[in-house]
């Protein structure tokens, strides 16, 4: 296909800077391995064969891209069949002169290659929606304003556009009723009871106090570091969905399959896997195996072939019903679009582990942080995308507290406004248990046979045992008064709902 010249001949000059800056700092190729970066990325096969030699090169082991050591490489590679070596082609394209003089271009135009990357990206995304058809070609004045354009406005204009193609479609932006409307029919609705979502994985109590998983909810977990944020998630969130996949696998349970997006920036896929694998050997196995020999590998016959099962039980759903998205580059805006672009596919539970303030935002950091709720609230509730959305907090001030509410959370207070629940956390400390100055008042509910009513039963708190004591500052959808009790057995990622409590708020550290 013949493209827009104003599409061709400005990306040449990036592309060869692009290059030259790749070949100076060698190290920069791992900065853009996520990238797609093809053929097609190139106007010229000059800038992509120069870009293809040094990704060779890196990936090889040569960290220093010097004349003598490209020479070596070169005429290492075997020779195809009917075609010029890489050596040939090389000295065809100039050899090491034409890249030491961009080395060396580069040298004075220090810390511009990502400039020059998005300017590359930009162009090559212009020729892209030109042969798909979506440009005005005719008009020499539009062409002129695109190409002056940088990459982040061209994404943005382009969105716009496309929004805008279809704004007749009611897109849950803004929404105007009259007051009244259709009142009668809500009265039958209130009749049938209050939507509740999906339950929590072996959490009554919490499924109840919260009404699950419902959908609309912008939810918070704030615990401390190191005290299980991912491991709750995985557990009581993410086996949830599995579970109920598994269920729906059975036509006779007449259940729909639930999709969910798992939105992490401190844990890769691997780590992530390994604590889902060794969960569902614990949770849904019973087969328990400790997290540090699953991270440790080297394993026995017989705690290889219960990983393998516990792989074989998530793998019933179909593959890509639960998705998890590595965040390499934190950017709120990442997280919206892609929840926008899988939310018509269906994925309606988001998992964003952890939340923080996005520092690509101007401001001050809590600003940010703040910002970046009401950003990410806007796109999941009711009115818009409709998702059930859980996010996990670091507690950074009140966690030497006994008793937590929206206060001691500390500045992370700024974020809970736009929050349906919010669920902040702590382990239970020594002088808590049975019998010490500072015991908790531990129990759950017992029918009475002879009254009919439900009393309160004393539930013991073993002192071998590790807690974590569940609060719920805020909580839209129930009280806020009762916490909850969850035996710990972090080894195993075990988090085993035990009893109510009702601790006292005295306003004091421990």
């Amino acid at each position: 296909m013949k493209y827009i010249e104003e599409f061709v001949v400005p990306s040449e000059i990036h592309e060869s800077m692009f290059c030259g800056y790749l070949w100076n700092k060698p190290n920069l190729y791992t900065k853009y391995k996520s990238h797609k970066i093809v053929g097609e990325t190139f106007t010229k096969n000059i800038w992509h064969f120069f870009y293809y030699i040094g990704k060779e090169m890196y990936e090889n082991g040569i960290r220093s891209f010097e004349d003598t050591a490209v020479y070596s490489f070169l005429v290492s590679r075997p020779k195809e069949i009917d075609k010029k070596s890489l050596l040939e082609v090389y000295n065809d394209f100039g050899g090491y002169e034409t890249m030491a003089a961009l080395m060396e271009e580069c040298n004075k135009d220090q810390g511009n290659d990502e400039y020059h990357f998005s300017e590359v990206q930009k162009y090559e995304s212009l020729r892209n929606l030109q042969e798909l058809g979506f440009l005005n070609v005719h008009s020499t004045e539009f062409i002129h304003k695109l190409a002056k354009m940088s990459l982040k406005q061209l994404m943005s204009f382009c969105q716009h556009k496309f929004k805008t193609a279809f704004s007749q479609i009611n897109s849950g932006d803004v929404i105007e009723y009259n007051l009244t409307e259709d009142i009668e029919e809500v009265v039958d609705e209130l009749d049938e009871g209050e939507e509740v979502g999906l339950p929590l994985f072996d959490s009554p109590r919490l499924s109840k106090k919260i009404n699950g998983q419902k959908l609309g909810n912008l939810m918070y977990l704030v615990l401390s570091s190191g005290v299980g944020k991912s491991s709750i998630v995985t557990e009581k969130f993410v086996l949830s969905i599995f579970e109920h996949n598994v269920k729906a696998l059975d036509p006779e349970n007449n259940l729909s399959f639930e999709k969910a997006l798992i939105f992490v920036n401190e844990e890769g896929k691997k780590r992530w896997q390994a604590r889902l694998l060794a969960t569902v050997a614990s949770r849904i196995l019973k087969k328990p195996i400790p997290r540090d020999v699953v991270n440790r590998g080297k394993y026995s016959e017989e705690n290889k072939k219960i990983l393998k099962e516990a792989a074989a039980w998530l793998k019933q759903n179909q593959p890509d019903f639960i998705k998890l998205i590595v965040l390499k580059k934190y950017r709120i805006e990442d997280v919206i679009s892609r929840i926008e672009l899988y939310r018509p596919l269906g994925y309606k539970h988001i998992y964003f582990d952890t939340f923080k303030p996005d520092l690509t935002q101007e401001g001050d950091r809590w600003l940010a942080f703040s910002n970046s709720a009401q950003e990410l609230y806007d796109c999941i509730k009711e009115e818009a995308n409709n998702c059930t959305t859980l996010a996990t907090v670091q507690m950074k001030i009140g966690k030497e507290y006994r008793y937590i509410d929206l206060d001691s959370i500390g500045k992370s207070m700024e974020i809970v406004e736009v929050a349906a629940i919010v669920m902040a956390g702590r382990l239970i400390y020594s002088d808590e248990y049975d019998e010490e100055k500072n015991a908790i008042n531990a129990y759950n509910y017992e029918k009475n046979e002879f009254d009919g009513k439900w009393h309160k039963k004393k539930y013991v708190l073993d002192p071998e045992k590790k807690y974590l004591i569940l609060f719920l500052p805020k909580n839209r959808e129930g009280s806020e008064d009762e916490q909850i009790i969850f035996e710990v057995i972090s080894d195993l990622n075990i988090w085993k709902e035990v009893a109510y409590a009702q601790v006292r708020n005295i306003g004091v550290n421990k």
